[in-house]
């Protein structure tokens, strides 16, 4: 019997709180569809997902990181990654879902995840402006799909060289795809954390789905800004062609970006595929391709629906091609399907209120998500010009032609009414060209002394419009940078504080009697330093040049207490030898 075609899988998670953050907001998803096993960042490691055999309905790997403040980014992500994996795999099972394409579910799934965080962001005051970005790879059979919402990114790994697959959809991005700032400049730019779409920013959200063929060794990389802001491409490839495994390499990682500031949480999954089910890899450009949303892809789940069969729209997806394996004579699937249970096909949570429904087909749109004017204030602008506009025309053309006309007329009568009766065609009333002329003129100046007027009016409500417009970006831009300023200070403060209690720490565990000795005078030292990191934190974040300053006088002050204290504690030690440990590379 010929061996059956497989697709191994060798992967690894990890996320970590950063050097600022008090809260982690980061979550990560591995699902292996065909057993429903998954793993999160509030899980234990499962060694079965490390490395297993991908079955018949294929593998999700994705990473969302949250926002909101407080406790709701990490509210939102674990929403995120939960509904997600729960909607994949009731979808799979359910009669008429499972007839959607693979790429459509994942598209279905994130867009079901989008609702329910907008409406918890709108139910529950204490979750007000909750959102999270979700970046998904999802692989079915030698296809691989990514789905991407916000700025999380995915990379593929081909030949030992790195390429970004997805695109940020972000203020950034858009102003480098428009040509007006430099990736270099990018990460720098004021605005470079201003995203135009999120999970539960809106009741809509446009999934953006592209793919591409999977090869043999290809290794993906997925991971939260906390990540990709610090390093770059071409830094992740080396680390991770350096290191002897995946779960060193993502450590490696983290401890670079933490190492550069770590301002941010930092989340990392790196996955690898073999096996004789998969193409042979080429030099050949990578170049994914770009799907739209289907028209007949449903922007409502009715689990109740199609159950029994019977349903007049069970029939919507007959003729939609299913894009996974297909079992033949010839070439046998690896694994056969799940038999949809009662378990599978309930839904898994309660179904929510329901905000009005999406348009049966979104735009496959890569533009900014949101404008200075929302849809319903242009259509009242549009509105009111038009009417103004009707209102000076109408009058403008009437008088120009029939009320002229008539007027002559009337003039007319009543001027013969008075003339006395004649028979000469040379004692009738004439009209006065002179006089009529004039009235025209006046009537035409007139009508452009309102439109005059009006378009004055309607320029003076733009100009105070973006007049306003621009004084609150001012305000934007100046809260930005005081939150950015004491942010800094914090950053700065509480590093020196850990620096102290390392000190410390090191300095009451010796027994070094040379070091005893000291240990009252340099304990007091450290506690004059903590003294003087207190009245730098009362310092206003207004004030950055200051603070950086006393910082600095800090930070000598502890350098030359650690150096005293490490001089004494390796007294006499003999130096290490130089092992064979090779170090990464960054």
């Amino acid at each position: 019997m010929a061996e059956l075609p497989t697709i191994n899988l060798a992967l690894y998670a990890q996320t970590d709180v950063g050097m600022v953050r008090s809260g982690n907001e980061d979550n990560f998803l591995i699902l292996d569809l065909s057993t429903g096993k998954s793993w999160t960042a509030s899980e234990q490691e499962p060694k079965e997902l490390l490395t297993y055999t991908q079955g018949y309905y294929g593998s999700l790997l994705a990473v969302s990181d949250g926002m909101g403040g407080a406790l709701a980014g990490e509210v939102a992500s674990r929403l995120a990654v939960d509904t997600v994996r729960d909607r994949m795999l009731q979808l799979q099972a359910h009669d008429r879902y499972s007839k959607i394409p693979f790429h459509e579910r994942l598209r279905v799934s994130i867009e079901q995840a989008n609702i329910l965080i907008h409406g918890e962001s709108q139910t529950n005051p204490a979750h007000k402006g909750l959102g999270a970005t979700f970046t998904a790879v999802a692989t079915q059979g030698n296809q691989i799909f990514f789905a991407q919402v916000g700025d999380s990114r995915a990379y593929l790994i081909r030949q030992g060289k790195i390429f970004r697959i997805t695109k940020d959809q972000s203020l950034v991005q858009q102003l480098i795809d428009a040509g007006q700032i430099t990736e270099e400049e990018a990460e720098t730019h004021s605005y470079r954390n201003v995203i135009l779409q999120a999970l539960g920013a809106h009741n809509n959200v446009n999934v953006e789905v592209s793919s591409l063929p999977l090869c043999q060794l290809d290794t993906l990389v997925i991971c939260s800004d906390g990540l990709s802001g610090k390093i770059h491409n071409e830094e992740i490839e080396e680390v991770i062609n350096e290191a002897n495994d995946f779960k060193s390499a993502c450590q490696t990682l983290i401890d670079v970006a933490n190492e550069r500031g770590g301002e941010d949480n930092i989340t990392v999954v790196i996955a690898q595929f073999s096996g004789t089910g998969l193409w042979e890899s080429s030099s050949d450009p990578i170049d994914p391709q770009i799907i739209a949303r289907a028209p007949e892809t449903p922007t409502e789940i009715d689990w109740e629906m199609g159950e029994t069969g019977d349903s007049p729209d069970s029939s919507q997806f007959k003729h939609v091609k299913h894009d996974g394996p297909v079992k033949t004579d010839g070439d046998p699937r690896p694994t056969e399907p799940l038999q949809a249970t009662s378990a599978q096909t309930a839904p898994i949570t309660a179904r929510l209120p329901r905000n009005p429904p999406a348009p049966a087909a979104l735009p496959d749109r890569r533009g900014p998500i949101t404008s200075v004017f929302s849809a319903e204030d242009i259509a009242e602008e549009t509105e009111l010009v038009t009417q103004r506009l009707a209102q000076v025309t109408a009058p403008l053309d009437s008088r120009q032609t029939r009320p002229f006309a008539a007027e002559q007329t009337n003039n007319l009568s009543n001027e013969q009414d008075k003339a006395p009766a004649t028979n000469s065609e040379s004692e009738q009333p004439t009209p006065h060209p002179e006089k009529t002329n004039s009235r025209k003129g006046i009537y035409f100046l007139a009508c452009l002394l309102t439109l005059s007027v009006v378009g004055l009016a309607v320029g003076a409500t733009f100009y105070l419009k973006q007049q306003a417009d621009e004084r609150t970006a001012t305000e934007q831009r100046e809260k930005k940078r005081q939150r950015d300023n004491q942010d800094d200070k914090e950053g700065k403060i509480g590093r020196l504080r850990e620096k102290i209690a390392e000190i410390n720490k090191k300095l009451q565990s010796t027994n070094k009697q040379a070091l005893i000795k000291k240990r009252d005078l340099l304990s007091e030292n450290l506690r004059n330093m903590s003294l003087r990191l207190d009245e730098i934190n009362k310092i206003p974040s207004e004030n950055p040049q200051l603070i950086s300053q006393g910082c600095k006088e800090v930070e000598k002050g502890l350098k030359e207490i650690e150096d005293e204290v490490n001089n004494i504690i390796f007294q006499g030690l003999q130096p290490l030898q130089s092992g064979s440990r090779r170090p990464v590379k960054v």
